[in-house]
Order: structure tokens, then sequence, then C-alpha cells
């Protein structure tokens, strides 16, 4: 296990704003990535379960449970059938009515207990997303990646192809910038997301002018530490465009396989007076249209045989 990724129990409290009602196992380490609501090990009279290894959430559901029970002596029973198996973190929201027997039962533990002001739902689509996103393994890939109107652009070509002068040209306009370079990418729940390399974080290289930071130069609000990928976009430059075969109606879909993940994928030339950047807008309004079942290719064919038949 000393090479298995984890997270520390301080490094969630210091992403996230919870009031710390209990502050042993501030080095305790989150392994798996989820949320465990330890339901069967409530219930259970007898120790059969191997330790816990991810963060524990409690809330309504668990109040209903233990609320059941006859006395506040079973209910500590209950939990400490829980803090037995040594669980890193146990975060309860106001919905878990049982807080002050909680804090009794944890003192001979070292296990952290929050609190959250948020719902089980919310928790569930920031702290148990932030963990899983953690835990991921990541395989790292040459491009950019850019978020455009709230779409994961990843701009792949070969080196010198224009890359992050095109990603410059982006972030000025208004979008954000995620990485360059060294994009770590990886697989949540069938979906592609992608973060920068630790090494190139913030920074961009641009030849001629070198190594900048974007955060230093257009705001940190123009950065992000992570984004989805929905697209990919290949840049073909000069010597190689007749060898590639471009859409030129747009009605058929493209896609490229990423670690197991199937991305749409475009493929654009690079030639004198085109504005990359205008051209990346564009493919993600196009991207988004198809997302709601339109496409101009299909529009413009069915045009096309009306009018040929009207003749």
């Amino acid at each position: 296990m000393t090479n298995q990724k984890y997270i520390t129990v301080a490094a969630l409290v210091r992403k996230f704003n919870f009031d710390v009602l209990y502050k042993e196992g501030f080095k305790n380490r989150i392994l798996i990535p989820s949320l465990n609501r330890t339901g069967i090990e409530l219930a259970s009279k007898k120790i059969v379960f191997k330790n816990i290894i991810s963060a524990v959430l409690w809330s309504n559901n668990e109040s209903r449970f233990l609320s059941q029970l006859s006395s506040d002596k079973e209910r500590m029973a209950s939990m400490l059938n829980v803090l037995r198996l040594t669980p890193p973190v146990i975060i309860v929201t106001d919905q878990f009515k049982y807080r002050d027997i909680l804090l009794k039962a944890v003192r001979k533990y070292k296990t952290t207990i929050l609190h959250s002001s948020l719902p089980s739902a919310q928790l569930y689509v920031t702290v148990a997303a932030w963990i899983n996103e953690n835990l991921a393994e990541y395989k790292t890939v040459h491009g950019t990646l850019i978020n455009v109107y709230g779409v994961g652009v990843l701009l792949e070509g070969k080196s010198g192809v224009g890359k992050s002068e095109v990603a410059m040209e982006l972030v000025k306009k208004g979008h954000i910038f995620v990485a360059d370079d060294a994009v770590d990418v990886t697989n949540l729940a069938d979906r592609l997301f992608g973060k920068p390399n630790a090494v190139a974080n913030n920074f961009i290289e641009v030849r001629g002018l070198g190594i900048l930071n974007i955060a230093r130069m257009f705001g940190i609000e123009k950065t992000a530490d992570s984004s989805n990928i929905d697209i990919i976009v290949e840049l073909i430059r000069d010597d190689n465009l007749n060898k590639t075969d471009f859409e030129r109606i747009g009605n058929k879909s493209y896609t490229k396989v990423v670690e197991k993940v199937k991305v749409s994928y475009y493929r654009l030339p690079i030639t004198s007076g085109r504005k990359m950047s205008d051209l990346i807008e564009t493919a993600v309004v196009d991207w988004k249209l198809k997302q709601h079942g339109y496409n101009s290719g299909d529009d413009y064919l069915t045009n096309f045989t009306m009018v040929s038949k009207r003749k």
C-alpha cells in the first residue's frame, strides 16, 4: 500500500469549509474514492468487516435508523461498530441528530469528525467528486487544455503547430486556461477529465517568448485546476494538409477514444488568413448544437435535396 494514492483528512478540511467537531486524525489517509454511508456496519452487532478506508457520511438516513433504537446506549454501541473499523473521517450534516453521542463515542479513536451544513446530495456533488478526482489514476498526454463556453477542448497537434498560441488567443477572449504541453487525463464515470501536470501548472510555452505564467498575466480567474474534456481538436499544419481528408459538409461526427472514453474529434487545418481561436469557438458551438440534436450538415443536405427535386 506504500505506493497507493491517498488524501489526508487535513487536505479535505483545507479544501472545504467544514466545522471541525473532533480534530484527532488529521493525518489519517482516505484511500477509496467514495462517501461511505456504513448502513450495514451501523446495524451489525458483530464486527465482521475490514477497516474503513474511505470518508464516511452520516445524514438523515443514519439518523432515522438510530432513532429506531431504544436507548442512547444502543445508539452509541451502533456508532462504535463503525468507529472500531477506524474510518479516517466522518462527515455529519444538519440532518444527523446524534452528534453529541457521536462525540462521546469517538473519544477513544482517532477519527476526525466534521460537520457540514450542506445536504448530503450536494456533498456527493462536491466532496465525493473531489475525492474521486484526486484518487483517480492519470495518464499524461501531449496537448493544451482550454475550457471554452463551459466545454473542455483538448488541442492536439505536432510540436510547433501553434497549440499554445491558439490557447493564448482564447484566454485573451475570456476563456479558461487549464493546462499546456503535459495534460494529465483520467476516466471518471465514463467521462474524460484533464488537469495540468504538477510541473507545468499555470505555465504555457510560447515559442519566441518562452515560459509564461497565465495566472500572473491574465488573473487567477482565467485558470482552472481541472476540466472535463468534451472535444479533441487536432491542429494540422501546411505540410500535412494534402495528406489529410478534411470534413467538407460536417454531417459526420468523429470520435477519438482516450482512456476508454469516446470523445468528439475535429481536425482543423492551419492556413494563412484563418483565425484559429474563432474556429475553435465555432467548433464548440457546433458540438453543442449536435448535443441538442441539430446537425448543420444534415440540414444542408435536406435543403439541397428539396431544392434539387423542385428543379
